[in-house]
């Protein structure tokens, strides 16, 4: 027969097991460097003389090492290559074949028309397995590489941690669950229950968190720049190159527009507002002269009517 649990002892429980859930998936939120990696200690409490500790799912206590080193590497690769050929349709239709052949797919692709021919922009995602494969077969329908770019991000260590923090709370899942059945009143069920919501909401935070790990290092991303042969030649007549003409007059017509601007923002930010400080007092004195004259000139005219009177 189950084993019923007091509300002050249940409260207990709870938290010092949501202690213990926070000491463990702490580590995953901010991981440190490998080397000085310290696996928080687990909480174990007493319930009427029984010791009871968070536990990994084949019922051994939660002893939460970490051996990076044993586990195969995760790695996010990805690669960008801008290519010249000879005809940009032709060298799409082969991406496209590359890509099937593959088993990958297209995210993304752009097409530019221009007067010389086509230039397309085009991002695929193919199995990391592949990506060497794929890169020698973009390679050769090229006739010229002109860049060429392959990363990798190594996610391993916040990978370990997710998938033992999520041992972790499915263990503290299945403790809450515990708790819950044996709760003597609504009062420590609701509690419990409050707590048990937020550990399945980390739960599916970090169960998703993996899959994008898994998912993003199981295929790779190329992005890929296609400029025809056309657009790729620098143009040239008798000896003359129009493009450096052409790019001296727009670095020309940049730095006028550049003084241009600045000059405006000096007579917005400076100039006027000095004008404004200075011409204030200025006019202000005018004014008050002006009035001074007025009134003089209005008793003298005053003095002499009063005299032709007399």
């Amino acid at each position: 027969m189950g084993r019923k649990i007091s509300t002050k002892i249940g409260y207990a429980v709870i938290a010092s097991v949501l202690a213990a859930l926070i000491a463990g998936c702490g580590r995953a939120a901010a991981p440190e460097p490998m080397e000085a990696y310290e696996e928080p200690a687990v909480q174990v409490v007493e319930v009427e003389g029984e010791m009871l500790a968070p536990q990994e799912p084949g019922g051994d206590t939660f002893a939460g090492g970490r051996d990076y080193a044993a586990v195969e590497r995760l790695i996010i690769r990805n690669a960008s290559l801008t290519v010249v050929v000879p005809d940009t349709e032709e060298a799409l239709e082969q991406v496209n074949d590359l890509v099937n052949d593959l088993e990958g797919f297209i995210v993304e692709s752009d097409k530019y028309q221009y007067q010389e021919g086509m230039r397309a922009s085009v991002r695929l995602r193919i199995p990391a397995e592949s990506l060497d494969v794929a890169l020698d077969r973009i390679r050769e329908l090229a006739s010229e590489v002109r860049n060429e770019n392959i990363s990798g991000q190594d996610v391993t260590e916040e990978y370990v941690d997710r998938k033992s923090s999520l041992r972790h709370l499915e263990a503290t899942e299945a403790k809450l669950l515990e708790f819950l059945d044996e709760a003597e009143d609504t009062e420590a069920a609701l509690a419990v229950y409050e707590q048990l919501r937020e550990v399945q909401a980390e739960i599916e935070q970090v169960k998703g968190r993996i899959q994008y790990l898994e998912d993003s290092a199981a295929m790779a991303t190329v992005s890929l720049e296609i400029i025809p042969d056309e657009l790729a030649q620098p143009i040239q007549v008798g000896g003359w190159h129009p493009e450096g003409t052409l790019r001296n007059a727009f670095e020309s017509l940049v730095r006028v527009l550049q003084f241009l601007v600045d000059a405006i923002i000096v007579i917005v930010v400076l100039i006027i507002p000095v004008l404004i400080a200075i011409a204030i007092p200025v006019v202000g004195l005018i004014l008050l002269v002006r009035t001074l004259v007025r009134r003089r000139r209005a008793r003298k005219a005053l003095k002499v009517k009063q005299e032709d009177a007399d």
